[in-house]
C-alpha cells in the first residue's frame, strides 16, 4: 500500500516487487543454452550472430546457362540480336556453380542453342555481369545477421546456417510453476459435484507461458490448506523461475495465499489500482526457509498469487508474469506494440484505477459505392464481469484504459493492444 493507504499503479506495483525480489536475492539474468539451428524456431538470441564467412562465398550462376566472357564474347554476327560464339568461347554452368575464371557473364540457357559443330547460337545481348551472383552480395563476413534479443524466425534460422553457423546460442526457456488451489477446484475433464468448478485458469495461464517463450509446470490442485499449500510452493519453486499461485488472493474466509507467501518467502504488494485483478499478490520464495531444500536450489524465486476470476488472472499475467518471463529470455516486450483504434460507443471507468477492457476489432465501411474499409474500429465488451471466460474469447485486444481518463467518448481514437494468438 502507499502511505495514503490506496494500492499502487500497476507501474509502481512492478517497480516495487521486482525491488523486493532484487533485494532478497533474486537476479533475474538470462540462462544460456547452445542449441541447434533446426531446433531454433522460437528461441531467444542469447548473442549477437554475425557471418563467418560471406554468402555467396563465391561469385557463382544465377541462372542455368553458359558462362562468357562479355568483353571478349567474339564471333559472328548472323542476324539483328544473334551471336554465334566458337566452341571455346563458353562453359556450360548451372546455378550455383562457381564462374569458371576469366569468365563475367552467364547467358541463360533459353536463349542459347548449341549447333552440331560445337559452336553456340546465343540470341539478344551479352551483358556484363549479369545473371551472376558476386561473392557477399547478400552479405559480407561478419556482418550481423541476428540481434541479440530477437525471437528467432524461420528466416533468421537460414541465415545462420548460411553464414556458417550449426548452432546458437539462446536463452534458456524459464520455468513457470502454476499452483491452482481451492477446495472446489476439479481438474479438466473431472466430473463436477454441486458447487465445482474445472480449473481453467491452469490452462490458459500455462498455454499464455508457453506463447511467451515459458514452460509451464502445472501441480495438483491444494486444498485451503496453509500448510498443504506452503509445502506445494517450496517444492514448485525448487525447479522454477517464476511462482504463480492461482486465487485465495482476496480476504475470503478460505483465501490464505497472501499469509503463505509471506511464510515460504516474502510479500512486498498486496493489491494494485487495475481492475480486474485488483486483489494481485507479489511477492517471492525462499526455498531454503523449507529446510529440506538441496544445495543448488534458487536463492529466491518471484511468486505472484494470481485472481481466481479469469479475466482477472489474464490481466495480471499480461501486467507482471509476462515482463518477468520476457526479462528472464533477454527479449522486447511485448513482441507487438499497440495499434490505433476509433472507440465505438461511450464508456465511462473507474477513475482511481486503470481498467483493461476486452474489446473486438473490425473495420469501418467505406464511404458508399466504394469498396474496402478504413480505420479499426474498437468496441468494448459489456460483459458479466471479471469471472466470465467468453469475454477473453471473443476479444480481440485489450484496452488499456489509465487511472484518471473515467469517461471516454465515442468516436476517439485510442490505442489497443492485440491479444496473442
Amino acid at each position: 500500500m502507499t502511505e495514503a493507504g490506496q494500492p499502487p499503479d500497476p507501474q509502481a506495483a512492478h517497480s516495487q516487487w521486482v525491488a523486493a525480489c532484487t533485494a532478497a536475492g533474486w537476479h533475474g539474468d538470462p540462462a544460456v543454452e547452445q542449441v541447434p539451428v533446426r531446433d531454433g524456431l522460437g528461441r531467444v538470441a542469447a548473442a549477437a550472430a554475425r557471418a563467418r564467412w560471406a554468402a555467396p562465398r563465391f561469385t557463382c550462376a544465377a541462372m542455368d546457362g553458359i558462362a562468357v566472357a562479355a568483353g571478349s564474347a567474339a564471333g559472328a554476327v548472323i542476324g539483328a540480336g544473334q551471336l554465334v560464339l566458337p566452341a571455346g568461347a563458353f562453359t556450360w554452368i548451372d546455378t550455383g556453380d562457381p564462374l569458371p575464371a576469366g569468365t563475367d557473364t552467364v547467358v541463360e540457357r533459353e536463349r542459347v542453342a548449341l549447333r552440331g559443330d560445337g559452336t553456340a547460337l546465343v540470341t539478344g545481348p551479352v551483358t556484363r555481369g549479369r545473371h551472376v551472383r558476386a561473392s557477399g552480395e547478400d552479405f559480407p563476413a561478419g556482418a550481423l545477421l541476428i540481434a541479440a534479443g530477437r525471437r528467432l524466425t524461420p528466416a533468421d534460422l537460414s541465415a545462420a546456417a548460411a553464414g556458417g553457423h550449426a548452432a546458437l546460442p539462446v536463452a534458456r526457456r524459464p520455468v513457470v510453476a502454476i499452483v491452482p488451489t481451492g477446495d472446489e477446484v476439479r481438474p479438466v475433464g473431472s466430473v463436477l459435484g454441486p458447487g465445482e468448478f474445472t480449473d481453467t485458469n491452469s490452462l490458459m495461464l500455462a498455454a499464455r507461458s508457453v506463447q511467451c517463450g515459458a514452460v509451464p509446470a502445472v501441480t495438483d490442485v491444494q486444498p485451503d490448506d496453509p500448510d498443504i499449500l506452503a509445502a506445494a510452493i517450496w517444492g514448485a519453486a525448487l525447479t522454477a523461475d517464476l511462482v504463480l499461485v492461482i486465487a485465495g488472493s482476496s480476504r475470503g474466509r478460505g483465501d490464505y495465499t497472501a499469509a503463505v507467501l509471506d511464510q515460504v518467502g516474502g510479500l512486498a504488494v498486496h493489491g494494485v489500482a487495475v481492475r480486474p485483478g485488483h486483489p494481485v499478490l507479489l511477492g517471492y520464495v525462499k526455498p531454503g526457509r523449507s529446510g529440506h531444500a538441496p544445495a543448488d536450489a534458487p536463492e529466491t524465486v518471484p511468486a505472484i498469487g494470481v485472481p481466481g476470476y479469469p479475466l482477472a488472472a489474464a490481466v495480471v499475467f499480461e501486467l507482471f508474469a509476462a515482463p518477468l518471463i520476457a526479462r528472464l529470455l533477454g527479449s522486447q516486450f511485448p513482441d507487438r506494440g499497440p495499434v490505433r483504434a476509433r472507440l465505438s460507443r461511450d464508456w465511462t471507468s473507474p477513475p482511481d484505477v486503470e481498467e483493461w477492457v476486452p474489446v473486438s476489432l473490425s473495420r469501418a465501411p467505406g464511404p458508399a459505392g466504394e469498396s474496402g474499409s478504413h480505420a479499426l474500429v474498437a468496441t468494448p465488451d459489456r460483459g458479466h464481469g471479471a469471472g466470465s471466460i467468453s469475454r477473453l474469447a471473443r476479444a480481440d485486444a485489450w484496452w488499456r484504459v489509465p487511472i484518471g481518463h473515467g469517461h471516454v467518448a465515442a468516436g476517439t481514437d485510442i490505442d489497443v493492444q492485440p491479444a496473442s494468438t
